[in-house]
């Protein structure tokens, strides 16, 4: 016998993983489902997104009711181009106003710290009331207060500490300041925050004041400079030319008798021309002369003397001194030293009164751009007392708290995604199994069986109830009252998909595992072996779970009463016949339980033994339904599994790790075995993933331990009996109870 090999579910995991099959483009259906997947994911965990949207609306509404409301002033500065000067042309800016850099260049000069520092040195402002606010306490009101008690804190008062330090409000000064440049203008604000409005108005008023105060000190101290140096320069000129005017004015009354002299020396060469020396007028004329020439030389001498110009007489001394000893080279001597120096002192006045001229017009200039200058800023408006907050906005405080619990949200939904291993559809089991699922079968609840038999119940209140079914496990699905339901239709649907395997007639055999205890591969087998049977097919159920068999239970039978089964037949002491159990409840269906406790079980399981079981079996039923162990628990199954036709994996929805079930297609692939198929049991259709059968419930962990302890060496318990079995029995005998009950209360009606 052997089974219908599909995809190798190793190749399977290995091809998802190949580059060269993500680069192909082949792969774009495989990206959209993989991206529709990763959709599908995130929307089933719709409440961790929830749940971060009320945590960041819950944030954002604590931080609102903690966060002090803050006030924003603003004055503005109006900077304009700074002029040169109005009559002189030989100056240029250093900074371009009109520039975008000029204007962040002034912004930046305002935030300097020795400005904030200056500002935060005045009285003005540091008297200012609530200047430092306090911190803010972000510990809940009942938390604070019990932390409080706690430490014997008193409630604090508010004592009259002053002001920090001008650097350390200086620096605080910078947190609270923001200037910005007015787009297509030329106006600085300067804007202050601030939890007191008054104190905010006051700052940005402050500041604004002093760098005005600080460019207008520049620039008068620039203009006293030079000022002083035009007013320096041109008194030293003046100086000099009055110097030079005084002097010369000692020498007027020199000059004007020289000039007589000059005169009265014409007279006489004329009278010479028509006199004799003897004649009165030569006479009258010389005389006068004479005397002309006397009083010049008194006059020079007494300008000699002065002391106006007696520092240039100090060097002509010797030339004066050597002239004296004769008179008319003493007269020729004089003349000419006082043209020489009269000469000079004038051209020396007509330099000096050049030069102070033109001191004289640049201080004139200088006085003049006094009143055409003008400072390169100027108050735009002072800033007003604000009446409204502008911090915290709410709209803006939720929006970021909303947004931020919605990427958190997602953020946990997308690592519960990385994180979770357990197989949550049919259609991601298909995708990372490589493997095709025949069904897919609910979570079968109990309370839903009940429902149906009492709606039976009221339809057919003379109905007889086959004694063996009302012990039966409430899950099988396949009794009077409950073989209409849609649980029974998922089962039917597994018979069909196992049919079309292949030929009925040569794939008798169907076996049920499981990766994990736990996963209800025997309450599968046994509802399948019940829909067979229902088909009109005569079919053997067999548990060939020899250490922790189930079947019995589901039947509603005690272990010590079910008489010889497989254990008895594999050891030889038991005929086929003596162990089928006929009388089950349920025509056509005909079960060997496992028999009594076997010591050594795995031993028990001989190949030639099994295949000549199989054998007998398939030559006298139709369908021959096979329930083992899990494969990672023990190796029976692995023993079993090569001779079967059709080989069924139980996938148990949100249970079984992925791991464990790719080991399990592992194993059997090194066995040249391969499943038929795979069932996707217990799972939770919600209506929002209709068609992704995913399972978001609680599964109780089997008594073989927890689910995520596979592998050979976890499943010790496998091989210890007692305690479980007096669990079965007691869950029966309930069964039996709960039945009695149920005919009466059908009985009473």
């Amino acid at each position: 016998m052997s089974s219908r090999p599909p995809v190798d579910s190793k190749q399977a995991i290995d091809f998802e993983n190949d580059e060269d099959f993500l680069d192909s483009p082949a792969n774009g259906p495989e990206r959209s489902r993989k991206t529709k997947r990763l959709l599908l994911d995130l929307l089933s965990r719709w409440y961790w997104i929830a749940l971060g949207l009320a945590l960041g609306s819950l944030a954002s509404a604590y931080y609102l009711s903690k966060v002090p409301k803050k006030y924003a002033a603003t004055s503005s500065l109006l900077i304009k181009q700074q002029t040169s000067t109005v009559m002189s042309r030989d100056q240029v800016d250093e900074i371009d106003m009109r520039s975008i850099e000029g204007l962040n260049t002034v912004a930046e000069r305002i935030r300097r710290f020795d400005l904030l520092e200056r500002v935060a040195s005045r009285m003005d402002v540091r008297s200012l009331p609530g200047l430092m606010p306090p911190p803010v306490d972000w510990r809940p009101s009942w938390l604070a207060d019990w932390v409080d008690d706690r430490a014997g804190k008193q409630p604090e008062e508010k004592a009259s500490e002053g002001p920090p330090a001008p650097a350390a409000l200086a620096g605080a000064m910078s947190d609270w300041m923001q200037i910005s440049i007015r787009r297509g203008t030329r106006l600085l604000d300067i804007t202050f925050t601030h939890e007191v409005p008054e104190v905010a108005k006051a700052l940005a008023d402050a500041v604004a004041r002093e760098y005005l105060a600080e460019i207008a000190g520049a620039l008068t101290e620039g203009r006293s400079s030079k000022s002083d140096t035009l007013s320096k320069q041109s008194e030293e000129v003046r100086v000099k030319l009055q110097q030079a005017e005084s002097a010369l004015a000692t020498y007027n009354r020199a000059l004007e008798l020289h000039k007589s002299l000059e005169n009265l020396e014409n007279n006489v060469s004329q009278l010479a021309r028509r006199y004799l020396p003897k004649h009165p007028k030569m006479i009258a004329a010389s005389s006068e002369l004479t005397g002309a020439k006397n009083r010049f030389l008194e006059e020079f001498a007494i300008a000699v003397s002065s002391s106006a110009d007696a520092g240039y007489w100090l060097t002509a001394r010797d030339e004066i001194e050597a002239s004296n000893k004769d008179p008319e080279t003493k007269l020729r001597v004089a003349r000419q030293l006082l043209l020489a120096r009269t000469g000079v002192l004038r051209g020396e006045i007509a330099s000096q009164m050049s030069v102070f001229n033109s001191m004289l017009t640049r201080l004139g200039e200088s006085n003049v751009n006094r009143e055409g200058e003008e400072s390169s800023a100027e108050v735009s408006s002072f800033a007003r007392v604000p009446g409204m907050h502008t911090e915290p906005q709410p709209a803006k405080v939720f929006t970021t708290g909303a947004g931020g619990g919605f990427a958190f949200g997602i953020a946990i939904a997308f690592l519960l995604i990385r994180l979770d291993n357990k197989f949550r559809s049919v259609a991601q089991t298909e995708e990372e199994t490589g493997m095709p699922v025949l069904a897919a079968v609910s979570d079968i609840e109990i309370r839903h069986i009940e429902q149906a038999m009492r709606a039976h119940a009221k339809k057919h209140p003379d109905e007889t109830v086959d004694p063996h079914q009302e012990v039966w496990d409430p899950r099988m699905v396949f009794r009077t009252a409950t073989h209409h339901t849609s649980f029974a239709e998922m089962f039917r649907i597994l018979r069909a998909s196992v049919s079309l395997l292949g030929d009925e007639t040569r794939r008798k055999v169907t076996l049920f595992t499981s990766a994990l205890p736990g996963e209800g591969k025997s309450l599968v087998s046994t509802n399948f072996a019940l829909a067979g049977a229902g088909q009109g097919r005569k079919t053997l159920l067999i548990d060939l779970d020899l250490r922790k068999p189930n079947v019995h239970r589901t039947f509603g039978v005690k272990r010590n009463e079910m008489g010889m089964g497989m254990v008895e037949w594999l050891a030889g002491q038991a005929s086929f016949d003596e162990v089928v159990t006929r009388d089950t409840g349920a025509e056509n269906l005909h079960v060997i339980f496992s028999g009594k406790r076997a010591p050594n079980p795995g031993e028990l399981l001989n190949v030639a033994r099994l295949k000549q079981f199989f054998a007998e079996a398939c030559a006298r039923y139709d369908l021959v339904v096979v329930d083992t162990a899990p494969l990672l628990a023990v190796p029976d199954t692995r023993i079993i599994a090569p001779l079967v036709d059709n080989l069924c994996l139980v996938v148990r929805a949100n249970y079984v790790p992925r791991g464990a079930v790719h080991r399990t297609l592992e194993l059997l692939a090194s066995a040249d075995t391969h499943p038929s198929g795979l069932v996707f049991n217990g799972f939770k259709e919600t209506r929002r993933m209709i068609g992704e059968n995913y399972s978001y419930g609680s599964y109780r962990l089997s008594r073989y331990g927890r689910p995520y302890q596979y592998g050979y060496g976890n499943y010790g318990s496998y091989g210890s009996y007692g305690s479980g079995e007096e669990k079965d029995e007691s869950e029966i005998d309930k069964r039996k109870r709960r039945s009695r009950k149920f005919r009466a209360a059908r009985s009473g009606k």
